[in-house]
């Protein structure tokens, strides 16, 4: 009787451990994820000026524009990598008021010009910049530092093994903030106008892209909470698309 008193008094805090401490982890994670990130102060680039004039027509980069998915590993160039940012969410009508436009209106229509969209750049292989994750900041055409280090690999396992994210130089993660557009038109900025938004920016990356005799495929098939980590998300941002860029 003993010892099975002794068996029992030794295997209840164990279990307890087990069975408490399994439910601890989730928290934690939780509030990592609440974290907003530790950007510093010198680590922002400026991006060189966009180009406002080119040798493609609008007409025929909607013509030709496709879906590439075959990329070579080639470097882009630091100029390459502004234009398509720019593209995507850059500045066209700088405003200070109201405040809600967060430095003017954009290169992309956006319901109630909300802007809900916020656009990371994982960079691979860029001419004079460092691998990592940054932030661009449209206010001033820069470049803000998340992270060191290329995740490229942890990126495309992160959407379903899709090998070509792993080899493009760089790919465009579009997040929300659903709350910028909700806050005005309630469930349905959420169900349908925050994603327009993304459609019309992710449509300006497409001939961009092909202006600059590069390529780029629109991602939706990854597992949300993957790519978060990966990219070291918030967890008010929500990911959308994925979008690598390069030459084919």
């Amino acid at each position: 009787m003993k010892t099975i008193k002794s068996i029992i008094s030794v295997s209840i805090p164990i279990f307890a451990i087990i069975l408490f401490g399994s439910f601890s982890t989730e928290p934690v994670i939780q509030e990592n994820m609440n974290k907003e990130p530790s950007y510093q102060p010198d680590q922002i680039i400026k991006l060189p000026e966009p180009l406002l004039t080119s040798s493609v027509s609008v007409e025929e980069a909607m013509q030709n524009r496709r879906s590439v998915r075959e990329f070579k590993p080639d470097a882009l160039t630091i100029e390459q990598v502004s234009q398509i940012l720019w593209a995507a969410y850059g500045i066209n009508e700088p405003r200070s008021h109201p405040s809600f436009l967060r430095g003017g209106l954009r290169t992309a229509p956006s319901a109630g010009a909300l802007y809900p969209l916020d656009i990371y750049l994982v960079c691979g292989n860029v001419e004079g910049l460092r691998a990592g994750i940054y932030k661009y900041l449209s206010e001033d055409h820069s470049l803000e530092l998340v992270s060191e280090g290329d995740i490229r690999k942890e990126l495309a396992k992160a959407a379903l093994e899709q090998g070509f994210i792993e080899v493009a130089p760089i790919s465009i993660v579009y997040v929300a903030i659903f709350s910028r557009t909700t806050q005005k038109y309630g469930d349905r900025g959420r169900e349908r106008y925050v994603c327009t938004d993304l459609g019309h920016s992710a449509q300006n990356v497409y001939l961009q892209a092909y202006g600059l005799n590069l390529g780029t495929c629109a991602v939706g098939a990854f597992t949300d909470k993957m790519v978060s980590m990966v990219m070291l998300l918030t967890n008010r941002e929500e990911p959308l698309y994925i979008m690598p860029v390069g030459k084919y």
